[in-house]
């Protein structure tokens, strides 16, 4: 990842997460006596929401589903021991901790295939439960909520403000596209960086969804699990969080085993990523979002390689007029080049095209 996201703080979207945890933490995972409505007295808010929601003549609606799954859930926490239900949070609190599970490789996101193992029927409600909570689905969607989706362009709209000053950014997972600002009409889609398909309790956890380009979301990412290894024995790593407020510097290096042309493949370009202290971040960059198979396709590609390379080959000889220097040398020139990338290395893939005119200079003869 390029750079890193500022985090829209204290906003109202964050409601939703603070109604899981409630439940979570405060209701089932204390279950004792039969559910009612009196166990939601510590949050007369949601309180008033269960309350309201009409069970008798519209049992299909959302809300009605959000209350019977309340009851379901409490109904089988109820059945658990005071240790189980102990674990539980733990296990909720680990899942939420999402910085905490980006930095450290120690910490073991809990899937829902393992709450199974132990707790089958509840992993079943939970998963139902929480899946539904962010999309189409979602009871949150309800006048009753405000609308999670009214809510959540006001949080699109805060999150351009703080990160971009309001107009369209660059996506910092590729560094190759733009993603929609607040000039535009539609959203790009926030992607859940931990899948709520495969992993429990955090599927409504803003610090667990960022803003992605449609390319990186849809087409590299999908449901790709960033905290591991691929391979048939997937092993635990870092990566680099999204709304990290640390700060950090990926160096390119690009090698080509045959000087530049248009007949050069994949296979004649070696491209190296690298990053102090970040190697395991780097290579789960890679390997989620196929940086170093689309980097490769932009220096094949007639609109970034090929124009790069003809602006090295043949800007030379407008430079020696402009500069009015015809002793101008092709390193002289490369150096003017790699200094006007530095100028603004985020800006038309500068950070990729300094170390390729790098390479470039070296494959002179």
């Amino acid at each position: 990842m390029l750079f890193p996201y500022k985090y829209v703080s204290n906003h109202e979207i964050e409601k939703f997460q603070i109604y899981s945890n409630f439940l979570f933490l405060k209701v089932w995972s204390r279950a004792r006596t039969p559910f009612d409505s009196s166990k939601l007295d510590h949050f007369p808010d949601l309180k008033q929401k269960y309350e309201s929601f009409d069970y008798i003549t519209d049992p299909k609606k959302w809300g009605y589903q959000f209350n019977f799954q309340i009851e379901t859930i409490y109904k089988e926490c109820q059945k658990l021991s005071k240790s189980d239900k102990k674990r539980l949070r733990l296990w909720y609190k680990l899942n939420n901790n999402i910085h905490g599970l980006f930095v450290n490789s120690q910490k073991i996101p809990i899937t829902y295939l393992m709450l199974e193992v132990e707790f089958p029927k509840l992993s079943e409600e939970l998963k139902k439960f929480y899946r539904r909570l962010y999309g189409n689905e979602s009871p949150f969607i309800l006048d009753e909520f405000g609308n999670i989706d009214t809510i959540k362009r006001k949080h699109y709209e805060a999150f351009f403000n703080l990160n971009f000053d309001g107009h369209e950014g660059l996506c910092p997972f590729c560094g190759i596209n733009h993603v929609k600002g607040n000039d535009h009409s539609k959203l790009e889609a926030y992607d859940h960086l931990i899948s709520k398909g495969r992993y429990a309790f955090n599927s409504i956890n803003f610090k667990n969804l960022a803003i992605m380009c449609n390319e990186c979301n849809s087409a590299y990412k999908h449901e790709k699990t960033i905290l591991y290894t691929k391979g048939n024995v997937p092993v635990r790593r870092k990566a680099f969080y999204p709304y990290s407020k640390e700060n950090w510097n990926i160096v390119f290096q690009i090698n080509f085993n045959k000087p530049y042309n248009r007949r050069l493949k994949k296979s004649d370009i070696a491209i190296n990523a690298s990053c102090v202290n970040k190697t395991n971040e780097v290579a789960s960059w890679n390997e989620t979002f196929g940086i170093e198979e689309r980097y490769k396709a932009k220096l094949l590609g007639q609109f970034s390689g090929q124009a790069w390379y003809d602006k090295f080959s043949n800007g030379i000889h407008n430079a020696r007029i402009k500069y009015k220097n015809p002793a101008l040398t092709y390193a002289d020139w490369t150096k003017d080049l790699v200094s006007e990338c530095e100028e603004s290395p985020l800006v038309e893939m500068n950070f990729l095209k300094k170390p390729f005119y790098e390479e470039c200079m070296r494959q002179l003869p």
